[in-house]
């Protein structure tokens, strides 16, 4: 989905390119204009209009598309047609004052600066292709990139100042609007360069703080709900040995998977945690047989979530919900897609959990809440089940990716 930042942005983009068609149009239209500054004005709209095209490309692919390739391409022509503008206007400010550009030590100064800037630009965008992870590595070589451009904006200015007198009135206001609004340009890319690398941190710092929690929680799995599980086990070999044998191959294959998501780095497919989630049951029905009874409705499976997403609140469910004293618990779990995403539903008709009680249910429910927010812009609601019981509903965004 579009934010508020990535719309001013293509607006922006959408406009200058629009004026600078307009430009090369009015241009080659006008007929008493000189040659020399009819092919620069025309050189100058064009790097305008291959700038904000590769700008907007890029924007759309990393919102529609999906190609990181294609994206990375983009960003890498727009960071260097940006980049010519510089020299561009420093040859037409030698051309108004008359000099020639091979014998001028500005241009060739100008020039290697740009060369470095280029160079910079070029091995950002190998580290970002060739090198594993390295859309992920801090992206010292762009800074290396804004550092050269900048010097060569200040270069450019003093130059500009000291030739005002070679040049008219119109000649100089226009040399340094050109090379002003780039300059404003860069100290915002800068800063939001700083700002975005930031918040990329931070959020990746709260991501690993919550996947250790979730391992955690698997690794403090409850101590009795494995005796339970052993014992269960052990009584049935003699009474049932069939149905022995497969709660071995469900708790197996629960405790595989449980240890398995530990693992896990993004998200999964549903199918997964709803293998886990049926594993999980599948032990705790014949522990509870009669007292515990599950209902599946999921005829959408076709996203991804984060992995112990649904497994705890299960897992919650049966630990509050099945009880000698109380009727048999039923838990039902549904998938239904909506507008932009999937909800998924776990509703029991347990006795249900508030504020006063025991705080781990609450912890978990917060984790996962937690881990939904940042890892598919998900999110999960508790309520109230009419008639009794408790409904988690959770929202998957389909636009996360």
């Amino acid at each position: 989905m579009m934010d508020w930042t990535t719309y001013y942005y293509s607006v922006i983009d959408s406009t200058t390119l629009l004026i600078a068609v307009l430009g090369i149009s009015v241009v080659l239209v006008l007929r008493d204009l000189e040659n020399r500054w009819r092919w620069f004005c025309v050189v100058f709209f064009s790097d305008m209009v291959l700038k904000t095209s590769a700008s907007l490309i890029s924007r759309f692919s990393a919102l529609y598309w999906h190609n990181i390739p294609l994206q990375t391409a983009c960003d890498f022509l727009a960071a260097l047609f940006s980049s010519t503008i510089i020299p561009l206007l420093t040859l037409y400010l030698l051309r108004c004052c008359s000099q020639e550009p091979h014998k001028s030590f500005l241009w060739k100064l100008i020039l290697s600066l740009w060369g470095v800037s280029a160079a910079a630009a070029v091995g950002d965008l190998l580290q970002r292709t060739l090198l594993p992870g390295g859309t992920e590595q801090k992206r010292w070589l762009i800074l290396v990139y804004l550092l050269f451009t900048a010097i060569s904006l200040i270069i450019s200015l003093i130059a500009v100042i000291r030739r005002r007198k070679q040049l008219s009135k119109l000649q100089f206001i226009l040399i340094l609007v050109y090379l002003l609004a780039p300059v404003s340009i860069m100290l915002l890319a800068m800063e939001l360069m700083l700002f975005i690398d930031q918040g990329k941190r931070y959020l990746k710092q709260k991501e690993e703080l919550a996947n250790q929690k979730a391992s955690l929680a698997v690794l403090q799995m409850r101590p009795h709900f494995i005796y339970n599980t052993m014992t269960s086990i052990y009584y049935l070999i003699e009474q049932d040995a069939p149905k022995a044998q497969q709660v071995t191959l469900d708790f197996t294959d629960y405790l595989r998977k449980n240890f398995t998501a530990i693992a896990k780095e993004g998200t999964i497919p549903f199918a997964e945690e709803l293998e886990h989630m049926r594993a999980y049951l599948a032990v705790e029905q014949v522990r509870f047989e009669g007292k515990l009874f599950v209902e599946f409705d999921t005829p959408y499976t076709s996203f991804r979530l984060p992995p112990l997403t649904l497994q705890p609140i299960v897992e919650n469910a049966v630990k509050h919900g099945v009880d000698p004293d109380l009727d048999p618990l039923t838990i039902r779990i549904q998938t239904r897609e909506v507008k932009n995403g999937v909800e998924i539903t776990v509703a029991d008709t347990g006795p249900g959990f508030g504020v006063k009680d025991n705080d781990e249910p609450h912890i978990a429910l917060a984790n996962i809440r937690e881990r939904l927010e940042m890892m598919c812009k998900g999110t999960l609601t508790v309520s109230e089940r009419e008639g009794g019981g408790t409904v988690v509903s959770i929202f998957v965004s389909q636009k996360h990716d």
